[in-house]
């Protein structure tokens, strides 16, 4: 019973001690069509922003296709800031990483 009390206190004594992030910004737009884009950043400088809309598929012109492309910023365990930016389509998902 001592060993659960106190994996309780150490998790919620890390639970205070743990930074809160916040939404600084906050954008979304939704259409009939199905195509959308959003993005959003928080106060710990993480990133994302995507779009997404109909076009004729590159395969069959007579057949619409969704794309969506964007990207995202976020820092890891060692302080090093990365940018992500992908395409998603009828050919796949390609993301392309690059350190800031």
């Amino acid at each position: 019973m001592k060993f659960v009390a106190v994996f309780a206190f150490l998790c919620l004594a890390g639970l205070c001690l743990a930074e809160e992030t916040s939404i600084v910004a906050d954008d979304k737009e939704m259409n009939v069509d199905g195509s959308y884009n959003f993005r959003y950043e928080q106060s710990d400088g993480q990133k994302r922003e995507e779009k997404a809309e109909l076009k004729a598929s590159e395969t069959n012109p007579d057949v619409q296709a969704i794309s969506v492309s964007g990207s995202y910023e976020y820092t890891d365990t060692d302080g090093k800031r990365y940018l992500v930016t992908y395409t998603a389509d009828e050919n796949g998902y390609r993301p392309m990483v690059k350190q800031l």
